[in-house]
């Protein structure tokens, strides 16, 4: 009897995959621009004996087409550079992969040039001497500076096009009172100060190509994400940063796009991800002084346990729509200002969190840490066409 269960369990999730690989076809095949255009320009016709809307209509449908083409063209990747921070492994990794196989010159910029990701890029581009990885770790000025030298001296004739600011530190999760602050400094050294130390560093030769700056965000900066402070604290800074950045660069011609990913676990194995999370919490909880211990209290602190194991069970663990993004955000020639990679469901709470009321917000947040209803929608997402 419980092997048959088993069989049953085996088989609805096989059906449930592929009937997520059929409405992810279908979302590649029907562009919800050219669909929509499409629809406006039925609407125009069925209601043709009232011009005014008819002429609305057709004029919203034709602005629709004409994104549609502006989206569809590419830069010529030949003769043109692209720098890309934290390429040890994830995003970074795969991005430089996937710009190499397109032409790109590839810069990849690791943190630590012997590790595994590194000497993994270094054996796959021993003949065409498209992608250059290089030692540098942005929250140190020498290697950046060092690495500025060496791109200047390998540069295609075109220049360097493109800085994808990917390099990324996650901080210990815990509440803000119990995070030191030395925790707050080594996130923001990289999330934020790295990613204006490696563009002020870069930017003259980007202004004179045209190019672009690809800043990685997070869903979280959208939203008060209590244990994951310093975090989404500095994901925040990236968004400002990079707004002003984008007026002040109008004037070069020079594009700034953010690229905020949503709840992915980078393809980590779930069940250690979760012993990971779990020990660093208890280790934290235990560090801390009696007082601070007995304020919150152990069940709170299994709360919040249980919520992240949940949002990791929730996690998406393919990270190439992420990459794919990025991939647009370098290679198209109007890319957007920003591209957000996420579920409907973190959509929907994000965008919902961050224009609700505060008083509302407030009251919603201890809410949804009590129940786990959010989940269920995850259901949904199968049959939401975005």
């Amino acid at each position: 009897m419980h092997h048959s269960s088993e069989m049953k369990i085996g088989d609805y999730e096989e059906v449930e995959e592929f009937i997520s690989q059929i409405i992810a076809q279908l979302r590649s095949i029907f562009n919800w621009q050219f669909f929509t255009s499409f629809v406006l320009f039925y609407f125009a016709y069925l209601t043709a004996n009232f011009t005014l809307g008819s002429y609305l209509l057709c004029a919203t449908g034709l602005a629709l087409l004409i994104a549609t083409y502006r989206n569809s063209i590419s830069v010529t990747q030949e003769g043109r550079a692209v720098l890309i921070t934290g390429c040890d492994f994830g995003y970074g990794y795969e991005l430089a992969k996937k710009l190499r196989a397109s032409n790109f010159t590839v810069f990849a910029g690791c943190s630590d040039a012997k590790s595994n990701g590194a000497i993994s890029l270094k054996n796959l581009d021993n003949q065409t001497g498209r992608l250059h990885v290089i030692q540098m770790d942005v929250s140190n000025q020498e290697e950046v500076d060092d690495a500025l030298h060496y791109v200047k001296e390998h540069l295609p004739e075109n220049g360097l096009w493109g800085i994808v600011n990917n390099a990324d530190e996650s901080s210990c999760p815990g509440f803000l009172e119990w995070s030191p602050i030395e925790n707050y400094e080594k996130t923001m050294a990289v999330n934020l100060f790295g990613a204006i130390r490696v563009t002020n560093s870069f930017l003259p030769l980007i202004r004179e190509s045209q190019g672009r700056i690809v800043n990685v965000s997070s869903l979280l900066s959208r939203v008060p994400s209590p244990f994951n402070g310093p975090y989404a604290i500095a994901k925040s800074a990236i968004d400002s940063y990079s707004a002003i950045l984008r007026a002040e660069m109008k004037r070069f011609n020079v594009q700034v796009v953010v690229v905020e990913p949503g709840n992915l676990a980078e393809g980590a194995n779930f069940n250690s991800a979760k012993r990971e999370f779990t020990r660093m919490i208890r280790r934290t909880w235990d560090l801390l002084d009696d007082g601070l211990r007995q304020d919150y209290g152990q069940n709170y602190v299994e709360q919040q346990i249980e919520i992240g194991q949940m949002s990791m069970q929730l996690s998406e663990t393919d990270i190439g729509s992420v990459v794919e993004a990025m991939v647009k955000a370098v290679s198209q020639l109007h890319p957007r200002d920003r591209y957000a990679v996420a579920s409907m469901t973190e959509k929907c709470v994000a965008y919902g969190m961050q224009y609700l009321p505060l008083w509302l917000t407030d009251h919603l947040l201890p809410t949804m840490e009590a129940q786990t209803y959010l989940s269920y929608l995850s259901y949904l997402e199968p049959f939401i066409l975005i």
